[in-house]
């Protein structure tokens, strides 16, 4: 178990022209985040909740939506998995109603993004927080604006990457580009979540294992496979999966344990 008590970061603004002040953390993400990439970042934030760090989550764009955190989408659950009642606004700072793109979305709606909102609502969001956890809805990749993708938020907040992705003769490709991205960023992956999404290739069981060594060989970090669940709101279940995969193996390789306090000599 992690002491996360004494892990929180206070006085977080930073003037526009300066990074803001990092918070230690994981981006949640894959070459096209789906259902699974928010089951995996629900899970993280359960079992850093549980392990005792006060998390702050985040979706920092998401579309298809009429309100931030709105009953079904991906800010909502993680917002009930992070055990605050975060502003909405702060959680998801745009929702787009078009269910398009990030940036045509954004120009449907006469919506103008931008990073000082995003780096706004994130300092405001982890104040007093020891931990962030981003979950990204719309992938890392795809522009938020002309000049802007949620990989650049992703750097700019210094996050490692959990990434996600179906199993499939395809998986150790995608993935190994999706690194060569990251490491030519200065970025770091955290962690690989294998997902099954129905297409039956995740029924093979040493087909799975040959990727999972492949995938730690080369990348030298933990490869997991998301476990099933009945429902991503019984907390318990969710911690119990988490803890069951392996999950608890990539929070060392982000969020560092605090320094011990030294203890006082008494005089005799």
């Amino acid at each position: 178990m992690h002491d996360f008590a004494t892990m929180t970061t206070t006085g977080n603004s930073a003037p526009a022209d300066e990074t803001p002040v990092s918070l230690p953390g994981f981006a949640v993400t894959g070459l096209t985040p789906d259902d699974a990439t928010v089951q995996a970042a629900t899970m993280l934030i359960v079992l850093l909740a549980a392990e005792g760090a006060n998390v702050a989550a985040m979706v920092p764009v998401e579309t298809g939506l009429d309100d931030p955190c709105e009953a079904g989408s991906r800010g909502s659950l993680i917002r009930w998995a992070a055990g605050h009642l975060d502003d909405p606004r702060q959680v998801t700072p745009f929702a787009l109603e078009a269910d398009r793109s990030a940036m045509h979305a954004a120009d449907a709606s006469g919506t103008l993004l931008h990073g000082a909102a995003f780096d706004r609502a994130r300092e405001q969001l982890s104040e007093g927080r020891s931990v962030l956890v981003v979950s990204d809805a719309v992938g890392m990749l795809d522009p938020i604006t002309p000049s802007l993708t949620m990989l650049d938020l992703i750097a700019r907040w210094e996050l490692g990457l959990l990434l996600v992705e179906p199993v499939s003769r395809w998986t150790v490709g995608h993935i190994r580009l999706l690194a060569s991205v990251l490491v030519a960023r200065g970025l770091t992956v955290a962690g690989v979540v294998l997902s099954d999404d129905g297409s039956g290739a995740a029924a093979d069981t040493e087909g799975v294992i040959a990727i999972q060594e492949t995938l730690a060989a080369l990348l030298d970090c933990p490869v997991l496979l998301l476990p099933r669940v009945l429902s991503l709101h019984d907390r318990g279940e969710l911690l119990a999966a988490a803890r069951d995969c392996g999950m608890h193996r990539l929070v060392t390789r982000i969020v560092p344990r605090p320094e011990p306090t030294p203890e006082r000599i008494q005089p005799r």
